[in-house]
């Protein structure tokens, strides 16, 4: 048990992340600093009262995301190791959980349904994963 729990741990909290934040962050050096894509949204939008270019906004925004996805899975590769074999942290668990609740959001409210889809996978296999420990936790 502890041995799956780990091995689910791993893949819903460093491998999808980090893949998922390096996808996003070559997709925003490959298309949206391009030409094309900063002539498409060339609007300006106001933001706590100052006006902001729609591209650079949204351009900081999508650099972010990719790095931030990329920044969970190395803080949970961290918890991994000082974790050292034993059952995942649950509070890292339900930090996974809630981020990916999020994404269920996010795809359902904005029509993204690799994202609701996704998020519904990570969150059965965090539930999983959460039984498994809570499960293996009792027994120690």
């Amino acid at each position: 048990m502890r041995r799956t729990s780990n091995i689910l741990f791993l893949i819903i909290g460093v491998i999808m992340p980090i893949l998922i934040g390096t996808w996003h962050t070559q997709v925003h050096f490959a298309d949206l600093v391009s030409e094309p894509a900063q002539e498409a949204i060339t609007n300006s939008i106001i933001i706590m009262g100052e006006t902001k270019s729609l591209y650079n906004t949204f351009g900081l925004v999508s650099f972010m995301m990719g790095i931030s996805f990329i920044i969970i899975g190395l803080l949970n590769i961290a918890a991994i190791k000082r974790n050292k074999g034993n059952y995942p942290p649950i509070l890292n668990i339900i930090i996974m959980m809630l981020y990916l609740a999020c994404v269920i959001y996010v795809g359902r409210t904005f029509d993204a349904t690799e994202q609701f889809y996704g998020g519904i996978v990570g969150m059965f296999l965090s539930l999983f994963c959460l039984g498994l420990t809570l499960t293996g936790n009792k027994k120690v």
